[in-house]
């Protein structure tokens, strides 16, 4: 990334200050008690070089109290028109170096405020002048008069104007990536004695959290200021004789986080969430978790939370009868009772081919399998009913129908042709190689599905946990667990022949045969529905519903997991996909 150009404004602006500094050093002007500081004449972040630290650090916690109400003045202050935390560049990349050291430790960090605009400082000079409302006194200078705070709490220049200050906190984060902060002995911005970093009064925890979090600042070049335990200053500054009066906006970025936000309003907070995934170019350009994974223990939803993937799945189904074929291990127009013997006469005609287009004509094994069904089917389960069967909805080939039935079957073929169990077929020549080292088809007794989310619906009102019901131990149709991370290596492969052949990638891809009897127009490939250039699948079970979008020509992904069952989740991510289409 190229660095913007300082404009030639800036840079005479910057040298009349060295100049004015110079003159009082030597002696032929009345010398100052401080150095003067000049504002500069930059107008916008490229023009001062103000970098936004979630762009070299995304996961670094954003909690720009100026920005918002909850701090000492009660309201937004001015020059904060958005949440954003911006730095002149060396102190911006040191930020993220203290971040990622903190990584490995399972911890991250909390800003609280970074830049500050000249106008802001202007803002807080006029409140601490204000006697009137002294609404935040209990919570930010219980024990000092607001007139106390003029001075050493809030100054007419502020270092953060100079852009390489930053307030700043520490959190613990667990596995699930939950994240909590560390008590500190005091809150930000609080305005007092306790919040100096080595005030005596602070417990043994307290200290060795505030001492954690100066060793990783220091160790970068970050200065703490002894009065205020997150307050810390990068060395040498960058421009220490110029101040920025530049407004903190929202950026391109920040307005289409916000329109992305507001499209998925309903999965955020205390409720079953979601993840959602863009990938434009081969960049994850959205890579976040909304509400919940778990209610009853409250973890959040992330970009690692494992969700079931119901009849996304099939597209994996798909790829492990086309790398058996790559292999000659089976043709794709292979007799299905060739592999499943025990299916009745009236089966002969259907093919592989049939089982991954949907057009068997096999009967929905759901309906077979009564209301009083005991226990979870597994796919062996399906087999059995099938086999009783001596009757099909069409002829094989002849017709469209949606069959769940088919994908089950399929999964048993991988394990006759290949000798393995189908979840160790996945892993070895799929989840392995790609490295989507938390994706598996889940088996109850067998490895533990990390991170996972678990499945709600909404019961009169209120979030029950349903996440398992009589046929979610079936594998081939749609029982793997997967998340966006691990979606996101699955999508790469799609380009090229890392996985798949060229020639097993067209088949598919290329639109088999039509879809009928539903609300939209597509065809059918092999695990993939074809709408122009549009390549999708949906999966809905009880508790989750999901989707992914290609358009590889484009080269746009969006890919949305969900824990709930409902809204369904095509409108949402189509309308997201919108917002990167090319006109």
């Amino acid at each position: 990334m190229s660095r913007p150009v300082v404009s030639r404004p800036v840079v005479n602006s910057l040298r009349a200050a060295v100049v004015v500094l110079l003159l009082a050093t030597c002696g032929c002007a009345a010398a100052p008690s401080k150095p003067t500081v000049a504002t500069s004449p930059a107008t916008s972040e490229a023009q001062a070089d103000l970098v936004d630290v979630s762009t070299l650090a995304p996961d670094i916690e954003i909690d720009m109290r100026y920005a918002g109400t909850h701090n000492f003045t009660g309201g937004i202050v001015e020059g904060y028109d958005a949440p954003r935390c911006l730095l002149l560049r060396p102190a911006a990349e040191a930020l993220a170096k203290v971040q990622a050291s903190l990584r490995p430790h399972g911890m991250r960090l909390r800003v609280y405020d970074c830049y500050r605009p000249v106008r802001a400082v202007q803002a807080f000079m006029r409140w601490v002048d204000d006697g009137g409302s002294q609404a935040t006194k209990a919570e930010f200078y219980p024990d000092l008069e607001k007139a106390q705070l003029r001075g050493a709490y809030i100054a007419a220049v502020s270092g953060h104007s100079r852009g390489a200050t930053t307030d700043i906190g520490l959190l613990q984060c667990d596995i699930t990536a939950q994240c909590q902060p560390l008590d500190m002995g005091t809150p930000f911005d609080f305005f007092g004695a306790r919040a100096n970093t080595d005030f005596p009064g602070i417990n043994d925890t307290q200290r060795a959290n505030r001492q954690h979090l100066r060793v990783a600042m220091e160790s970068v070049g970050f200065a703490n200021y002894p009065m205020e335990w997150w307050h810390y200053t990068f060395k040498p500054e960058p421009t220490p004789l110029l101040q920025y009066d530049v407004p903190i906006i929202r950026s391109e970025t920040t307005m289409l986080q916000t329109k992305i936000d507001r499209l998925m309003q309903r999965y955020d907070g205390d409720v079953p969430g979601a993840s959602l995934l863009v990938l434009h170019n081969g960049e994850a350009v959205v890579r976040r978790g909304y509400g919940r994974a778990d209610m009853e223990r409250g973890i959040e939803a992330g970009p690692g939370t494992n969700y079931r993937l119901a009849s996304v799945s099939k597209q994996f189904t798909a790829a492990t009868i086309l790398l058996l074929a790559e292999d000659g291990k089976l043709g794709i127009d292979d007799p299905i009772r060739k592999w499943l013997p025990s299916l009745p006469p009236i089966a002969a005609g259907i093919t592989l081919r049939h089982l991954l287009t949907h057009t068997s004509g096999l009967v929905d094994y759901e309906d077979l399998m009564g209301d009083d069904y005991q226990g979870q089917i597994r796919d062996a389960g399906v087999l059995v009913l099938l086999a009783k069967e001596d009757k099909l909805y069409f002829a094989p080939g002849s017709a469209y129908r949606y069959s769940n039935s088919g994908y089950a079957l399929l999964s048993l073929v991988v394990e006759k042709a290949s000798g393995m169990e189908y979840p160790a077929f996945l892993q070895t020549r799929i989840f392995a190689p790609l490295g989507m080292h938390d994706t598996l088809a889940y088996v109850v007794g067998g490895p533990q599905v990390p991170q996972r989310a678990y499945g709600h619906s909404d019961v009169d009102g209120h979030w029950q946990r349903t996440d398992q019901s009589t046929t979610s131990a079936v594998l081939g149709d749609g029982g793997i667990y997967s998340s966006i991370d691990d979606l996101a290596r699955w999508d790469a492969a799609l380009y090229d022949d890392s996985l798949l052949s060229d020639a097993s990638r067209a088949l598919a891809f290329s639109p088999q045969v039509k879809v009928t009897g539903e609300t939209y127009q597509a065809f059918y490939g092999f695990g993939w529905r074809i709408s122009g250039d549009l390549l999708w699948h949906s999966g809905e079970t009880i508790g989750f519903r999901n989707v992914i979008l290609r358009w590889p020509k484009q080269h746009l992904t969006v890919i949305l997991l969900s824990n709930r069952n409902d809204p369904e989740p095509y409108a949402t991510a189509l309308d997201v996909a919108k917002l990167f289409m090319a006109d």
